[in-house]
Parts: structure tokens; sequence; C-alpha cells
């Protein structure tokens, strides 16, 4: 590997896009048109990687959630919500794979995922990760919803909480309050990112009122953007804040809890940071695709006088220990050895070329980590 390869995969620079526009709220088949469209748009305005906000398949729960809801009205809503989320893998998401493929583009989109486990009916607010050859990286599902949001969605195990290298660089990315768990971003740093993505709901301020989340039209109260330019800045990486849009026209006729939606913060305001946490592009507001080029030497100057990871780390102080619960296969696997006899359990290590008490070490520190 040639030096300039470890930024941008060798590229002088990538262009980056934020779509910026409503879903069709709770309605999965339109939301995927309008997608795929605005992925085709973004790739005819040079976009090589293409990024929605926070669940934009088919939207983020606005309404509210609580005892005292309604029933009748509640049941109608939740029944849409189940209804309308998206499976990983899936028909769905293979038209989101043949976009990105078409559009030889990165397609990093937010959704509300059905857990495909056919035990399991929750659903969790997800950023999943597609290549620009149409072939799925991985999946991210928020490890900790916020406030109320803990009623409509499961919290992630963490073992989504990759950094994918890409023809363009190597991408991650956290979901809105994650931005505010030091740890988790220290996580994805450690992993090299050259581009992050962060995604909200929208531009929000918490402390003016009447209502708890009130818009940001200025770009001075929103804590999200602190969080990304000081990111970025830690990094030495561009970040990506995308930022959700919904309006009335959205919505679908006749919805139940019309009454107790708060959409009036979700106007957009999507950024782009430089690598020392300097506004690229945005705030933007409104219906918009929001661009930036991103150069591979604003972060190798960066780095020359910050390097996280390199030269200002100090590991004889500080380490970093994470702990993301093994997906089902891999507990599946790790289960078929802890049940095997003798026999297969000296062929299994004398395969790895390595002793039985090696094998059995490494698995209970797997099995560690494993759900109860």
């Amino acid at each position: 590997m040639q030096a300039r390869h470890k930024v941008l995969n060798g590229r002088e620079a990538v262009r980056v896009a934020i779509v910026q526009t409503p879903p069709a709220f709770l309605n999965r088949e339109k939301t995927l048109d309008i997608a795929c469209a605005k992925i085709q748009e973004a790739a005819a305005g040079g976009a090589n990687i293409i990024a929605f906000s926070e669940t934009w398949i088919s939207g983020y729960p606005y309404w509210g959630e609580g005892w005292e809801s309604r029933l009748e009205s509640w049941v109608q809503v939740r029944t849409a919500f189940y209804d309308n989320a998206l499976l990983i893998p899936s028909d769905d998401t293979r038209r989101l794979c043949e976009a990105a493929a078409r559009a030889n583009a990165v397609v990093i989109i937010g959704c509300n995922e059905l857990d495909s486990d056919p035990a399991s009916h929750t659903i969790y607010n997800t950023l999943l990760f597609i290549d620009n050859h149409g072939e799925i990286l991985g999946k991210h599902r928020k490890t900790m919803p916020t406030f109320v949001e803990r009623a409509v969605w499961g919290c992630g195990d963490g073992s989504g909480m990759q950094v994918y290298a890409t023809d363009f660089g190597r991408i991650g990315g956290l979901i809105c309050g994650e931005h505010l768990m030091t740890l988790a971003r220290a996580h994805m740093i450690s992993q090299g990112e050259d581009i992050h993505l962060g995604v909200f709901p929208g531009a929000f301020r918490l402390h003016t009122g009447p209502s708890l989340e009130e818009p940001d039209d200025t770009g001075e109260h929103f804590w999200g953007y602190a969080s990304c330019r000081a990111h970025a800045f830690e990094a030495g990486a561009f970040v990506m804040t995308s930022c959700g849009m919904m309006d009335e026209a959205s919505l679908p006729a006749g919805f139940a809890l019309r009454d107790t939606l708060n959409i009036n913060y979700a106007k957009g305001g999507s950024a782009v940071y430089a690598p020392i946490g300097v506004a690229m592009a945005g705030p933007v507001y409104g219906d918009a695709i929001v661009y930036a080029d991103c150069p591979a030497q604003m972060i190798k100057i960066a780095k020359a006088i910050i390097d996280t990871c390199g030269h200002y780390a100090r590991n004889d102080l500080f380490s970093l220990s994470v702990h993301p619960r093994i997906p089902g296969k891999a507990a599946q696997s790790v289960r078929a050895v802890e049940n095997a006899d003798a026999g297969a359990l000296n062929r299994i290590a004398d395969s790895h070329e390595i002793s039985r008490a090696q094998l059995e070490t490494a698995v209970q520190r797997i099995a560690s980590d494993l759900p109860v």
C-alpha cells in the first residue's frame, strides 16, 4: 500500500451529499421510490457518498407516545409503524442496493428496522450502509434510544458500531444522542474514520420553550452541531451532519395522532464539517441536497497537528474497552463448540494449530460477551 491510500482510499477528494427531503411518512413503498430518485439525483450532482437522515425510512416518530395516548388512535399509528418498518435484507433493501450500484455511490440511510428474527418483533433505529457496488456493508442499531424514544425502539447491541473501508475511504456513523456518548465516539475514531455521518431528526433547541424541542433556525443552539464539530477535530475526519425534514404535505391523510405531532423543528439544517471543525457547507434549511467536496489534503494536514490515535495518543495512560454483543450465528457457533465432545474439540484445535486448552480459553472469553 502506498502512503496516500491511507486517506480516502488514495483519492484526491470525494464529493459527499446529504439528501434533505421529507419521506412519505409511514409509507415504505413511496419512501423507497423517493430514495431511489434522490440517489440518482445526488449522483448526477457528482456525489460519491450519499446520506439520508435518522429513520428516514419511513419517518421519525414525531408523535406523542405515552399511557395517556388515545387507544384507537395509538393502535392505528403503531400498526402502520410496524407494517412500514424495513427488514434487512429484503426486496426493499435490494432496491436500495441496485440504486447505489447504478449511482456508483456509497449510500447510508436511516430506517426503522424490524428485527428479522422470527421470534422477535422489536423495531430498531438503524443506519444501513451500502457500498457503491450494491452490497450491504452492515447496519448499526442505535445503542440507547433517547428519552421517550425508548417507547418505540429497542437498544442496539453495539455489534454494528463499525467503520467500513470503501472505494471512497473509511466511513462510519452514529445516531443522534450517541454523539453525547464520548466512549462511543472514541471507538469510532479508533477505527480510522475518514468520513463520519451523524444523523438527527432535525435541528432543535432544548431550552427556549414552549415545547421541549423547538427549531434552531440560526445554527447557534443545536447541540448536534457542537458535537459533530468536536468529532471532526478529534477524529481528523470530515463529518456529515444530516438533519431530518418533515412537512404537513408528507403526512398521510387522517393521521390519527396528528394533534400530538411536533414537526416544527424538522426543517433540515444539515451541514458538513472539515477535519478541523470548520463548516464547509450549511447549515442548510428546507428541501435540498447539501453537497461538499472533501479534499484528502485536509485530513493529512489535520493529522499532522493532532493525530488522536497516533502521536497524540497516550496508551500508557488511557485505554478503551468495547464489549459488543455477538450476532446470532456467531453465538450459535460458540454454543456448538461448548457442547462438543472431547474428540471434536481436539479436531477443531488441531485444524487451527492450537492446543485444546487454548481453544477452550478463547471460547470462554467470547462466551462471556454473549447475551444471557
